[in-house]
């Protein structure tokens, strides 16, 4: 559910609900996340662990074939800052923002391929 804060909204590329893999690439390790949302400039994602704000991290994610018109899945390495990260109230979890820092054009067309086949 969306963090309710009062202030305007400041996003300018619309987010979809993404429950596809997602793992955050780091020290050699593949650790799994749950993706909360995505957009065409970044993604929500439910963390176990606090992730630093300001952080860049590599990221993978799997956009499913019929979302980005593709005969097959299309994995998808990505750049990332950590933008902020929440303590879940009641939850052992983290909520967590990032910001996709460089796409090239073709990961850009495929963000916005999987934004905007949820319409």
């Amino acid at each position: 559910m969306p963090r309710q804060t009062g202030h305007a909204e400041r996003r300018r590329h619309q987010r979809v609900p993404a429950p596809i893999p997602f793992h955050l690439l780091a020290d050699g390790k593949d650790e799994p996340f749950d993706l909360v949302d995505l957009s065409e400039s970044g993604v929500r994602i439910t963390a176990p662990r606090s992730l630093t704000p300001m952080t860049r991290i590599q990221v993978r994610m799997i956009l499913p074939a019929k979302r980005v018109a593709s005969k097959s899945d299309v994995a998808l390495d990505l750049s990332g800052v950590v933008v902020w990260s929440h303590k879940e109230p009641k939850l052992p979890t983290y909520d967590v923002g990032v910001f996709f820092a460089e796409l090239d054009d073709r990961q850009r067309n495929l963000l916005r391929a999987f934004v905007g086949s949820h319409a």
